[in-house]
C-alpha cells in the first residue's frame, strides 16, 4: 500500500489542479445567482478545500422568496441533478452523546467521567441545527469537463431563476 501510495503521490498536484478548476468553473457559473453562495476560499489563497471532498453549497432563501432548501434541493434533483440539503449530522444532537453507555456505567457516556451534564440539546447550537437550511450538497467534479460542468450549474440556475414557481 506504501508503494502505490508513493506513487499515486506523484499525480497528487495535477489532480488537485483539475479538481480545483472543476470546482471553480462550476461557481464561477453560478456567480451572482440569487439564493446560491459559493462555500470556497477566496482566489490565489492556496487552499485545496482538500479536493473540494463533500463540497457544499451555501443556501439564502430569503433571496429566493423563502423556498425552503428541501424544495429547492427537490427541483433540482427533478433536473437530473443529484443534491440534498443540508450536511452532517448536528453532533451535539447524535444519541451517543444523549444516551449511549458505552462503558456500562449506567448513564451516558458523554456524562459517565464528568462532574456535571454537558450534553448539548436541541436549541442549544441553533446554526448547527439549521444546516438542512442553509446549506446544500453539489457535485463533486473530478475533472474540468466545461460542457459537463455547464449542463450541471444550469440545472441549479434555472431552479433559482424559478423559485416562484415553486412555493
Amino acid at each position: 500500500c506504501s508503494a502505490m501510495g508513493r506513487v499515486q503521490l506523484r499525480h497528487y498536484p495535477a489532480r488537485i489542479a483539475d479538481i480545483q478548476a472543476g470546482m471553480n468553473r462550476f461557481w464561477d457559473l453560478l456567480e451572482g445567482v440569487p439564493g446560491l453562495k459559493a462555500h470556497r476560499p477566496p482566489a490565489g489563497s492556496g487552499s485545496t478545500m482538500a479536493g473540494w471532498y463533500s463540497a457544499r453549497g451555501l443556501y439564502r432563501a430569503d433571496e429566493l422568496g423563502g423556498l425552503p432548501c428541501r424544495r429547492f434541493c427537490e427541483a433540482v434533483t427533478a433536473e437530473g441533478v443529484s443534491t440534498g440539503p443540508g450536511a452532517n449530522f448536528p453532533l451535539h444532537l447524535h444519541p451517543v452523546f444523549h444516551t449511549a453507555d458505552l462503558f456500562r456505567m449506567g448513564k451516558p457516556t458523554m456524562i459517565a467521567f464528568g462532574q456535571r451534564d454537558v450534553r448539548q440539546g436541541p436549541g442549544t447550537l441553533p446554526v448547527s441545527e439549521k444546516i438542512r437550511e442553509i446549506a446544500f450538497s453539489i457535485p463533486w467534479f473530478k475533472h474540468d469537463r466545461p460542457a459537463e460542468i455547464a449542463a450541471y450549474a444550469q440545472a441549479f440556475r434555472k431552479v433559482a431563476e424559478q423559485a416562484d414557481a415553486l412555493r
